[in-house]
C-alpha cells in the first residue's frame, strides 16, 4: 500500500475512535458544567452564611446597647423621683429624652438588620433548593457518563488497537502532521479532491471548496508516496478511486 493509502486507513479508523470518544467526552463536559454550577451555588451559600452571621452579630450588639440604654433610663427615672429642684429635674429629663433618641436610632438600625436577615433567610432557602436540584442533575449525569463509558469500552479498545497498528507504519514526521491536523479539525485531517471540470482540469478541495492548482493533482498522480496538502485549509489531499480513474487517462 502507498503512503496515502496507509494515511487513509489511519484517517478512517481515527475518525471512528474520535466519534466514540466524543460520546463520552460530551457526557464528561456536561457533568463538569453541572459541577461548576454547583461550585457557584456553594460560593453563594458560603457568602450568605457569612453575611447572616455578621448581621446576627450586629443584632446582638444592638440588643446589648438597647439593654444598657433601658437600664440607664430606669436609673434616671428613679433619680427623677428624687429630684430636689426644677433644675435637677429638667437636667435628668433632658438626659432621658436624649437617651431615648439614641435608643430609637438603635431600634431603627435593628429593624434594618432584621430586614436584611429575613432577605438572607429567603435567599438561603432558594440556594438550598437550587443545590438540591443541581445535585440530582449531577447524579443523573454521573450515571449517564458511566453508562456511556461502559457501552463503548470494548469497541473503543479494539479501535484504538487498530489505530495504533495503522499509525505504526506512517513515518513519524507525517504522523505528527496528521495528528496535529486531526486535533485542529476534529478528526477531519484529510480531504478528497472534487472534479469540477475534467476537460478544463479544474479541481477543488471538498473540505474548504477552494480551487486546487493543477500541479497538486499532477504531483499526486506522479508520486503516490507524496503528501500533498490543500493550500487553503492545509488538509492532506487524496483522490477517491473513481476520481483517480477519471483523471489519470486525461493527463
Amino acid at each position: 500500500m502507498t503512503l496515502i493509502d496507509n494515511l487513509l486507513t489511519l484517517y478512517k479508523v481515527d475518525r471512528q475512535v474520535r466519534s466514540l470518544r466524543s460520546r463520552v467526552e460530551s457526557a464528561e463536559i456536561y457533568l463538569k458544567v453541572q459541577k461548576r454550577q454547583m461550585d457557584v451555588i456553594a460560593v453563594e451559600q458560603t457568602e450568605n452564611e457569612v453575611q447572616t452571621k455578621q448581621h446576627k452579630a450586629n443584632v446582638a450588639n444592638i440588643e446589648t446597647e438597647v439593654g444598657s440604654i433601658d437600664a440607664r433610663i430606669d436609673l434616671l427615672r428613679e433619680e427623677l423621683k428624687k429630684a430636689v429642684n426644677d433644675k435637677q429635674y429638667s437636667a435628668l429629663l433632658a438626659e432621658v429624652n436624649t437617651i431615648k433618641e439614641h435608643k430609637k436610632a438603635f431600634e431603627d438600625e435593628e429593624l434594618t438588620e432584621l430586614t436584611a436577615l429575613e432577605s438572607l433567610d429567603n435567599a438561603a432557602k432558594d440556594i438550598l433548593e437550587r443545590a438540591d436540584e443541581r445535585e440530582k442533575v449531577i447524579q443523573v449525569a454521573t450515571k449517564e457518563l458511566k453508562v456511556r463509558e461502559s457501552e463503548i469500552a470494548e469497541q473503543l479498545a479494539e479501535l484504538e488497537t487498530e489505530r495504533s497498528t495503522a499509525a505504526a507504519i506512517i513515518p513519524e514526521d507525517t504522523l505528527d502532521d496528521f495528528d496535529a491536523l486531526a486535533d485542529d479539525y476534529e478528526g477531519e485531517a484529510m480531504a478528497s479532491i472534487e472534479i469540477i471540470d475534467l476537460k478544463r482540469k479544474e479541481y477543488s478541495c471538498t473540505s474548504c471548496s477552494l480551487r486546487l492548482p493543477l500541479d497538486s493533482i499532477t504531483s499526486m498522480l506522479g508520486n503516490k508516496e507524496l503528501v500533498v496538502k490543500c493550500v487553503s485549509c492545509d488538509r492532506i489531499l487524496y483522490l477517491e478511486a473513481e476520481a483517480r480513474e477519471a483523471i489519470a487517462p486525461s493527463d
